[in-house]
């Protein structure tokens, strides 16, 4: 067992905010230190725990299999620590003075983001939101580090150790450009698999939910283009006989504008639920638990202006 007599606590909150950052030079300025003693705090953990816990990749730097693990009882053991040290005060949005980083698919982002953007400057405008892109490979691990506060997605089974919260549902919208051949006569699940499609992946991968309802039909889809997110879809599809799968909102906002129709897809596509998620870290926080409400509070107006559905579990 480690003598903590000789364990200088500091080096806690450094890799914490290394977990973070994944940047000395982003972690030292993240907790006020100069970049050469972040330097020197990663080489004392690294001592500490005999590990090299960052390491160099194309990608930056990542946490070895030993930081993950480290990762969430040591956010867990410094978050009792400041609550054990802070004083309770009521929490103050218009004097808020905070970073808060939040992990989102775009179409979610568009969803909820103009009119989360409008509450957080009106009553906390000290509050720097940084939206990153979500890597659902790793967010739970993320979460967990602190590279994210929230993630906004869709997520099949939530670890225990991770908190839920439904925002709203939603469906799926096929889009073909106004004066698509496919539109006139009946619009058929075999006429639909025999185009080309355009699939919105963040996994570098070719299958999506349209894949799984035309097997059950004994039908397979031929897929054109990949891509990462939504924007440009849109546009290609105007332009080209490619069909493309989105999401309610995303195809309604974004898809007449280009010159796109915009009709339910003849296949059986299930709707889903979108959570705010956050980890146990920042559970007890006063400004995540407000955050949490100015997101719901958000959802909720969307959903009245849209007629939506909000999620249950």
């Amino acid at each position: 067992m480690t003598n903590l007599a000789g364990v200088d606590l500091n080096l806690l909150v450094a890799f914490e905010a290394l977990m973070a950052e994944r940047n000395v030079t982003r972690a030292a300025a993240r907790i006020g230190l100069a970049q050469p003693s972040m330097s020197n705090a990663l080489a004392r953990l690294r001592h500490l725990f005999d590990d090299p816990l960052l390491v160099r990749s194309t990608g930056g730097m990542q946490p070895t299999p030993r930081a993950l693990a480290l990762a969430e009882p040591i956010g867990h053991a410094l978050d009792r620590i400041r609550s054990s040290l802070g004083r309770e005060t009521p929490f103050e949005p218009s004097r808020a003075q905070a970073t808060i980083r939040l992990a989102a698919s775009d179409a979610v982002q568009m969803a909820v983001l103009p009119g989360l953007v409008l509450r957080l400057r009106e009553r906390a405008p000290g509050i720097d939101l940084r939206l990153r892109p979500m890597n659902r490979d790793t967010v739970c691990a993320d979460l967990d580090s602190g590279v994210y506060d929230f993630a906004l997605g869709i997520f099949d089974r939530l670890p225990q150790r991770l908190f839920g919260q439904p925002l709203f549902t939603d469906c799926y919208m096929s889009l073909l450009r106004a004066d698509h051949p496919a539109l006139r006569g009946r619009w058929t699940a075999e006429r639909f698999a025999g185009l080309p499609h355009i699939l919105t992946s963040l996994r570098d991968d070719a299958v999506g939910a349209v894949d799984a309802a035309l097997s059950v039909l004994g039908l397979r889809r031929q897929i054109a283009l990949t891509l990462p997110n939504f924007l440009v879809v849109p546009v290609i599809v105007g332009a080209t006989d490619c069909v493309a799968t989105l999401p309610k909102r995303v195809a309604e906002h974004l898809g007449p504008p280009m010159g796109c129709a915009v009709v339910e897809p003849p296949v059986d596509l299930s709707p889903w639920v979108t959570q705010l998620v956050w980890p146990a870290r920042v559970e007890r926080s006063p400004l995540h638990a407000w955050f949490r409400g100015e997101v719901s509070t958000v959802a909720r107006a969307a959903l009245e202006a849209t007629g939506s559905t909000t999620g249950s579990t």
